[in-house]
């Protein structure tokens, strides 16, 4: 019982830590929680329809939808209408000159967090951290997965 009590409070404190310091970076810029990831994820690729980068945020359409507005005004994104399948009508989103260079200020603390985070470190020991958060990240939302394939069967 205790080893995962250690991984718990490891994985709580050290993701408690990464987004203070993020968020006090990020407020700099005035961006709000969940600006950050869509610039990353736009700069990446840009053209995702709304629901997609809700999806691929972790977030909610809804939530997906307030942010995206509120980017919008400060004039960091364009959303332009896309016709899908049955008519329907829905947006794809793309950065503007000025989203671009927030986008890539964004990346900028990013890394430079990473390497504060990851200093002293070997960069075999680097690896293998990526390596071993990215396996208990990918059991971590199986789990979560057929938890919840699981509560659609029991009809929850």
């Amino acid at each position: 019982m205790e080893s995962t009590n250690k991984l718990h409070k490891s994985l709580i404190y050290t993701s408690n830590a990464h987004r203070k310091v993020c968020r006090s970076y990020f407020a700099k810029l005035n961006l709000s929680d969940g600006q950050p990831k869509v610039l990353e994820a736009l700069l990446e690729r840009e053209g995702y329809l709304q629901k997609d980068l809700a999806q691929r945020c972790h977030v909610e359409p809804a939530t997906m939808t307030i942010i995206l507005g509120n980017m919008d005004k400060r004039g960091l994104i364009r959303r332009e209408t896309a016709h899908v399948s049955g008519g329907k009508r829905a947006y794809t989103v793309y950065l503007t000159e000025s989203g671009k260079a927030m986008a890539e200020e964004v990346e900028k603390i990013v890394d430079s967090v990473e390497s504060e985070c990851l200093l002293n470190f070997s960069e075999d020991e680097k690896k293998l951290f990526m390596e071993l958060l990215d396996r208990a990240g990918k059991n971590l939302a199986n789990m979560y997965n057929q938890a919840v394939s699981n509560q659609k069967n029991q009809g929850l």
